[in-house]
């Protein structure tokens, strides 16, 4: 008996999507981040405002202008100031809470959205049915068009049209065995 391979199927675009849309929302949080708080302590290097940024922020106001002031709260430091607390830990809580990390160059590793077999039943009726595929493909080069409704109704949907690529697929979902309406 031969090892089983997964093979790469598809891609789960959504998740992709939706994880380029989360790294793209934490930079702009981070940015805004950014931009407040260097009006009251300087912040070198934007990727440490991850993580739980607001407790070393107020040391560092602290730092700052302890100085500047008699002994008085830190709330009323930040009124004086007229430094909105409540949004600096808004935005802390809100780059806290996207869970993805961002690097020196404030970019994240991308996971991989591939979409794999789970069974070597599934490799073969896979590659089965992306040979099937290319060969109804390849009859456009000779004038032969099938009809798309007819193969996907003729194969139970187990084949797909593309219309971004303008051809017939594999079905993904039919491939992994999961049902059409879940």
């Amino acid at each position: 008996m031969k090892n089983f391979q997964p093979i790469a199927i598809g891609t789960d675009e959504g998740a992709e999507t939706r994880f380029k849309s989360r790294v793209r929302l934490k930079k702009r949080y981070i940015d805004e981040l950014h931009e407040y708080v260097n009006k009251f302590v300087k912040i070198e290097d934007k990727v440490n405002l991850q993580g739980n940024f607001y407790d070393s922020f107020v040391s560092m106001f602290l730092d700052a202008y302890k100085d500047k002031f008699p002994p008085i709260s830190i709330e009323k430091m930040f009124e004086q100031m007229e430094c909105n607390a409540g949004k600096v830990k808004e935005l802390c809580n809100n780059i806290e809470g996207i869970d993805i990390k961002l690097d020196a160059r404030m970019e994240a590793t991308l996971p991989d959205f591939n979409i794999y077999t789970e069974s070597e039943e599934q490799n073969k009726l896979f590659v089965t049915l992306s040979r099937l595929c290319k060969d109804v493909n390849a009859l456009k080069k000779f004038g032969v068009r099938l009809s798309g409704n007819a193969l996907i109704q003729g194969t139970q949907q187990m084949l797909a049209y593309d219309w971004g690529k303008q051809e017939m697929t594999p079905n993904t979902r039919r491939v992994l065995g999961k049902d059409l309406r879940s």
